[in-house]
């Protein structure tokens, strides 16, 4: 019995210095990859910009920044994930300048219904595993539960749960660089131009007045020690409800951010609900984006 507990011990042991090996060289090959937003973000270093764009989606595929540094000679770069929520982009804008990145103004895309989350959404969770053993993102993603010490502190764990965004396959993408990036050099994205009929329903979209707002206060707050200019706006969208609640409640938040030391905007009715600008409800088309350039290009200026 004494000899087969020693073997299971000596067992385990090969097997956790086996996946510490594989971690490691996972990490490796992903640290220096460059297919995904997260991976062309972090190697951005010690570069210096007039304005950074930041958000989810809705501002990933939003703004046309050459065509902004064609009106104005404004360098810009989109720093916006998809599928984030203000926490990672909390955590992105953070990285971003700890990285010696330096810009006067950060333009952020707000939207009423995910501005007020302290909940990290599934799609964005595991972006970051490559980096999770530094401080700074494990610091950050700690206060989300539990499993964030398991992911990094189990050896291959996180690439093992992880695997379709983290798998071999990313392995070959990264060291052979086998895929082209699905955004340009400033970090753009947009979606082609469709034919979208319009929203099935409308729907109300107003800001909590009374929100704590705790990860765009931590933004806030980081852009003033960093002397950014913080400027936020909501995007156009397609299904929502224009009416005198609707406009007084934007009213009310620009009203709470200028207290803040903050401008908003809301373009979020810009189009009403004419579809031919969209791809979807909350997403507009190439041509959609580059008409709401030309909308927004005031605020650049």
């Amino acid at each position: 019995m004494k000899k087969f507990f020693k073997n299971l011990f000596i067992l385990l042991i090969i097997l956790l210095a086996f996946f510490w090996l594989l971690d490691e060289a996972f990490t490796y090959v992903f640290q220096k990859g460059y297919y995904t937003k997260i991976q062309w973000l972090y190697q951005k270093q010690n570069q210096r910009y007039d304005y950074a764009m930041h958000g989810s989606s809705r501002a990933f595929t939003t703004i046309d920044i050459p065509a902004i540094e064609k009106a104005t000679g404004k360098k810009g770069i989109n720093i916006s994930v998809d599928g984030s929520s203000i926490p990672d982009q909390y955590l992105m804008l953070k990285i971003f300048l700890a990285n010696g990145n330096k810009i006067k103004k950060l333009y952020l895309q707000v939207d009423p219904f995910s501005s007020d989350t302290e909940e990290i959404f599934e799609f964005a969770v595991p972006k970051f595993m490559p980096y999770l053993k530094e401080d700074i993102v494990f610091d950050h993603f700690k206060q989300f539960g539990g499993e964030w010490y398991a992911y990094r502190y189990v050896p291959f764990y996180r690439y093992a749960k992880y695997n379709t965004l983290w798998g071999i396959h990313e392995v070959l993408i990264d060291q052979f660089k086998i895929l082209p990036q699905d955004f340009d050099e400033y970090g753009d994205y947009f979606y082609p131009n469709v034919h979208y009929k319009g929203p099935d329903k409308l729907r109300h979209l107003t800001f909590d007045l009374k929100g704590k707002y705790k990860f765009l206060n931590q933004i806030i707050e980081l852009c003033k020690s960093n002397k950014v200019e913080l400027i936020l706006f909501t995007a156009p969208v397609a299904d929502i409800i224009i009416d005198e609640a609707y406009k007084e409640n934007a009213f009310q938040f620009a009203k709470l951010m200028r207290s803040k030391g903050v401008s908003y905007y809301n373009y979020g009715d810009l189009y009403g609900n004419d579809p031919k600008q969209f791809y979807n409800e909350i997403h507009l088309s190439r041509q959609g984006a580059e008409d709401f350039t030309r909308h927004i290009l005031p605020i650049f200026r």
